[in-house]
């Protein structure tokens, strides 16, 4: 299954085979607010902090995205390498008590040739342990790892992943412009990039050329922004 997942991904039309330097990324915290409509319905705050694991560079990266009404609050958690952004580890925490809705606890470590952890729901514990035969990106981490792709204008790029509720997948991304987009600090030339994993429904992201940084995103009505409040 995932030699055919290989080679799905490089033969999306007009792909390339994509280079992904972690090194394009910056440490730094950012709020975001979660736009349905025009309200702000939520908040999101992704921190990316450098760090070393088994003796190596790493990024550690924590997104935790919270709905002002309670009904949704997930905290995803990677370990990174900090050159190719290959994941090491990853947990997840949705909703804080058990009876919560989609409340979930996830807990993965990446090795060269496998997945293993353990998925638990309230229904109860499910190990997991899935074998690889290439590189495969973390399904659950998107807007830094199209961050960190070598964004150009025209570029389109496939990227291999795994994710613990869809299993392996491909990630599309393509460069379809480039604009100044305001931000509470002024104006950031971007890229934009629409990209997600049914290609059919991309998201439109805009990234910072200079910082890489994701400037927000919007995905039919709904999306995020630069400027959110968050605790």
């Amino acid at each position: 299954m995932k030699t055919l997942v290989m080679v799905a991904a490089l033969t999306v039309a007009g792909a390339a085979t994509p280079k992904l330097e972690g090194n394009r990324l910056q440490a730094g915290s950012t709020c975001y607010a979660i736009i349905a409509g025009d309200k702000t319905i939520g908040s999101t705050l992704q921190t990316v902090t450098a760090s070393r694991a088994g003796g190596k560079p790493v990024w550690d990266i924590v997104v935790h995205q919270k709905l002002d009404s309670g009904a949704f609050d997930m905290r995803d958690h990677f370990v990174v390498d900090r050159e190719t952004l290959l994941p090491i580890k990853m947990d997840s925490q949705r909703g804080r008590e058990q009876t919560d809705k989609g409340w979930h606890r996830i807990s993965i470590e990446y090795g060269a040739h496998g997945i293993r952890g353990e998925r638990e729901t309230a229904t109860g514990s499910v190990p997991l342990n899935v074998a690889l035969t290439g590189p495969t990106w973390d399904g659950n981490l998107w807007g830094l790892t199209f961050a960190a792709l070598p964004l150009k204008e025209g570029g389109t790029y496939a990227i291999s992943f795994w994710q613990y509720d869809k299993g392996f997948g491909t990630f599309t991304a393509r460069v379809v412009g480039s604009e100044d987009v305001d931000t509470p600090s002024g104006k950031v030339a971007a890229w934009i990039v629409e990209a997600g994993d049914n290609p059919a429904q991309l998201a439109r992201y805009r990234i910072a050329k200079a910082t890489r940084q994701e400037l927000g995103y919007a995905a039919g009505p709904s999306g995020q922004r630069l400027g959110g409040v968050c605790q």
